[in-house]
């Protein structure tokens, strides 16, 4: 009988420990939640948050390729839009764009893609994929592509080529990046961009101002930022150590200052790789060289191409890279820019459904964590997404299935829904996050926006965890009135369309985020409203109103701008259009301002 009565016991303990399991178990999961506290919407981290929604443009974007590819960019071989593409890119949020992007690797040569477009001479910059052949879509009509998108030319970024054709001794990849006369070459082209048309000619030689002027630009374009090459680190070209740097600055510092000495007040960004604390290393040959001794150095430009599949290569590990290069760049007064980033792609001869995965919401999911990671750091100046122009390349935001058929894919749409989201700088917050199901120490990355007028804040947030739903706990908004929330997710990781619901919040009214979903908060200070938009008298016409996607006028208008309700800017300024696409934005009253006036249109659902 005491045997049994101590196994009762026991079981009886066992059974009690079972059930205290099943009650604490779900107590402890609830209790997994992320955390948000805005600690001062008066304490600015990053200022312009809008620079890191940048694009990189390729230069070949009119080019005919092989019969397999057809046209590979944007623009047709008379240098005009397609007008499928323009459908989808004509309202696309741009800050700022660097140029020529992969052309520069291929010898793309300005000179010859200005001028008289029937006149312009053939450049071989397709290789295997297409002919020699004129750039139709050339320097001057990236210009004023870029005008029509409201960017400033001091936003404009442009990579110069650093290889020279009489140079000897040159690697396959170098010598397929060369033009003639390489110092001269950059120099007249900062010359043809921001050189008065006085005669003042400050190159000599070839009057680059007039020559631009006779293209139908008198005036200068103003364009302030020049990086120097573009992965010249690379096993390919000059090679990632201390050594292989300083190569390269010997070669490119007459490059510099032949440009310099045409406009002392342009930006020179230069890039780099690698830690900038290892001594022998391509990083720190740069920051402890004699350009940036001599403050000609503006900033450094790195590439990132992070993968949740690998620790190593996550944007966490991308983190702790960047802070390190911040911290030691800004020893020496530089700054950092994120020259190209995207989602990481299986390489070499990635298959079809690899190159898209990094385009479609598992690389969207990624984008959303990698930009808020980088408006947490007050130094980033800027950031660019590779690459726009070229529809065919292995990173294709907008891909070309056919003639004449495109996809905007997740990675391209996100900017569009993200961009009017991140106010114009973040502010001061304090985060937590439960560690990811796939042994990341965090799942839930957030930040906060807010308008220079501190009348309208966004809270961010990306769950990227594939398995665990995380709740976000808000705080710090008390003096705000929440207007709208929005959980952007997908079906799939592979899935090309975004879906977009209301958020939802549990018993302790945090907000739910599903397993690799987005999370929009806005709100907005209770004494603003619709009566801060002028609503003046005006004979805009647009159709169809209500509309659940595009919005188109009857005729071409300028300076473009879509305000919700809340007199909340959500469109950014258009310079000249005859339609938008409003399908991303929730269903609503809305205003679009322009230089005619202020209409009212309704977006059903």
């Amino acid at each position: 009988m005491k045997i049994k009565t101590t196994a009762r016991t026991q079981l009886l303990s066992f059974i009690a420990i079972v059930m205290l399991l099943v009650i604490l178990i779900p107590f402890n999961c609830e209790a997994q939640v992320a955390t948000i506290n805005i600690n001062s919407v008066n304490t600015n981290v990053m200022n312009n948050t809008p620079l890191l929604f940048g694009i990189t443009f390729d230069s070949r974007t009119s080019m005919m390729g092989n019969s397999t590819s057809g046209l590979i960019g944007y623009y047709d071989t008379s240098g005009v839009i397609i007008p499928q593409v323009d459908a989808i890119f004509n309202n696309f949020p741009i800050s700022t764009l660097r140029y020529p992007g992969n052309g520069i690797a291929v010898g793309f040569n300005w000179k010859k893609s200005i001028g008289p477009v029937n006149s312009r001479l053939n450049q071989n910059l397709l290789g295997t994929l297409g002919s020699p052949q004129p750039v139709k879509f050339g320097f001057d009509e990236f210009m004023s592509m870029t005008a029509a998108k409201g960017v400033p030319p001091s936003e404009i970024q442009i990579m110069v080529p650093i290889y020279d054709s009489t140079a000897t001794g040159l690697t396959l990849t170098q010598s397929k990046a060369v033009v003639p006369y390489v110092i001269d070459h950059n120099a007249d082209w900062v010359e043809y961009c921001n050189a008065p048309n006085d005669s003042s000619n400050p190159g000599g030689g070839i009057d680059w101002a007039s020559v631009r002027a006779a293209n139908g630009h008198p005036t200068p374009y103003g364009i302030k930022i020049w990086n120097i090459g573009n992965e010249p680190w690379s096993g390919f070209e000059y090679g990632p150590s201390y050594d292989n740097c300083n190569s390269y600055l010997a070669s490119v510092t007459p490059i510099i200052n032949a440009m310099l000495a045409i406009d002392s007040t342009i930006k020179i960004t230069m890039p780099t790789t690698g830690n900038p604390t290892y001594s022998l290393g391509w990083s720190y040959a740069l920051l402890n060289s004699s350009l940036v001794a001599s403050g000609k150095i503006y900033a450094l430009s790195q590439h990132y191409f992070p993968t949740e599949n690998n620790s190593a290569q996550s944007v966490y590990s991308v983190n702790n890279s960047l802070n390190t290069l911040i911290t030691v760049s800004a020893t020496k007064g530089v700054k950092v820019f994120v020259g190209d980033y995207a989602h990481y792609i299986v390489s070499p001869n990635p298959t079809i459904a690899q190159q898209d995965s990094a385009m479609q919401w598992l690389g969207a999911n990624l984008e959303a964590d990698f930009l808020l990671m980088l408006s947490q750091k007050s130094t980033i100046e800027r950031a660019n997404f590779w690459v726009y122009g070229n529809a065919i390349a292995t990173w294709h935001p907008i891909r070309k299935n056919s003639p004449g058929n495109y996809t905007l894919m997740p990675a391209a749409e996100i900017y569009k829904l993200l961009y009017p989201a991140f106010l114009n700088n973040s502010v001061q917050v304090t985060t937590t996050s439960p560690p990811a199901s796939d042994g990341i120490n965090y799942s839930v990355r957030s930040n906060a926006f807010i308008s220079n007028d501190k009348n309208y804040l966004n809270i961010v947030a990306v769950n990227r965890d594939k398995n665990n739903t995380v709740p976000l706990q808000v705080s710090g908004v008390s003096a705000y009135t929440i207007n709208n929330t929005r959980i952007l997710s997908a079906t799939s990781n592979t899935s090309e369309t975004i879906n977009e619901t209301s958020a939802t919040t549990d018993i302790s009214g945090n907000f739910i985020m599903p397993p690799m979903s987005i999370l929009i908060l806005e709100y907005v200070n209770p004494t603003v409203g619709i009566n801060q938009i002028n609503l003046k008298n005006t004979t805009i016409q647009i159709y169809p109103n209500p509309t659940d996607n595009v919005l188109k006028f009857m005729e071409t208008l300028e300076n473009v701008e879509v305000y919700n309700s809340y007199g909340q800017l959500v469109i950014s300024k258009i310079k000249l259009t005859d339609s938008i696409s409003v399908g991303h934005l929730t269903a609503g009253t809305y205003f679009i301002k322009t230089n005619k006036g202020v209409v009212k249109f309704v977006i059903i659902d």
